[in-house]
């Protein structure tokens, strides 16, 4: 296996999550977050280009160091609070109330990508500001093997213009069905997925909650279901660890190709399963490989 370097640019925050099930207020969150303690179940090598204020923990970035994590391409900014958000979760997980965004740092967060992180073999665009990944991709001294986007229904409405011409210049797209019709004005997936090709991406990912998810490959599709857990403790992050787990399968393949973006589905399937089962991002702390990969051979 083969050994890439993978570039995350994704947002770290301070979180406070109500759910029916527990309540955390004030902890480590941020896609950036998610993703990177996916990804450290890896052997890629991997660096988090990201911004925090002056109220970020040393113990924090430590943990994140700790876990593999190269944070020199972290800012500090002295003079802003981090990231915030926080929200409730009602009806059995069936909605999600955003109760206050604080963007601080964020608002003019302006990434500034080192040259000697500058030609990734994987570029993995958190669901971040249109505006900060098209910088990111501007500022690549090399054509990545896979330039992966995650996003979601906020930008799609208030930043499509940006965010479109995002879509063009990535092989990867990670939405979901509902993501998935406003953009393309489609239900039908089939059909969706063609118009996202016509986009740009080579490979459509769209995914259906507990009813798993689909990969679209123009004249090829692959389905999966999701892994049945027990019980659902907090959703929150599980789509940043999906495609966490999905670029760390693919930082350790030998190609990007159908049959391994197929594989790395499943290894981002069981990780968003673990995540789900506990409180914010206490789940992924101590999972191993082992761990990961018996709940694969479960999932259909």
């Amino acid at each position: 296996m083969s050994r890439k370097s993978v570039l995350v640019v994704a947002s770290l925050a301070y979180d406070s999550i109500e759910t029916p099930e527990n309540k955390v207020d004030n902890v480590l969150g941020g896609a950036g977050t998610y993703i990177c303690l996916s990804l450290k179940n890896f052997r890629s090598e991997y660096s988090l280009v990201s911004v925090v204020g002056k109220d970020f923990k040393d113990r924090d970035l430590n943990l994140l160091e700790n876990c593999g994590v190269d944070i020199s391409e972290i800012k500090i900014e002295k003079n802003n609070n981090t990231f915030y958000w926080s929200c409730i979760y009602t009806d059995n997980f069936e909605e999600r109330i955003t109760t206050k965004t604080e963007l601080n740092v964020m608002e003019s967060f302006n990434p500034i990508i080192s040259k000697n992180k500058s030609k990734p073999d994987i570029l993995l665009l958190g669901n971040l500001h249109p505006e900060i990944q098209l910088s990111a991709i501007n500022q690549l001294n090399n054509n990545p093997s896979v330039i992966i986007l995650d996003t979601m229904n906020y930008w799609i409405e208030n930043f499509w213009d940006t965010l479109k011409e995002v879509i063009s210049r990535v092989d990867i797209i990670s939405i979901n069905d509902e993501e998935s019709e406003m953009i393309t004005g489609q239900k039908d997936l089939n059909i969706a997925a063609k118009i996202l090709h016509s986009m740009g991406p080579s490979y459509v990912i769209i995914k259906k909650g507990k009813d798993g998810a689909e990969l679209f490959n123009y004249e090829k599709k692959f389905v999966v279901s999701a892994y049945d857990v027990d019980k659902v403790i907090d959703p929150t992050g599980a789509g940043d660890c999906f495609i966490g787990g999905f670029a760390g399968y693919l930082s350790q393949s030998d190609e990007v190709s159908f049959n391994s973006i197929k594989s790395a589905i499943n290894y981002g399937t069981s990780l968003a399963s673990f995540n789900v089962e506990d409180m914010s991002i206490k789940n992924l702390l101590n999972l191993s490989m082992s761990d990961i990969e018996k709940r694969i051979n479960k999932i259909k």
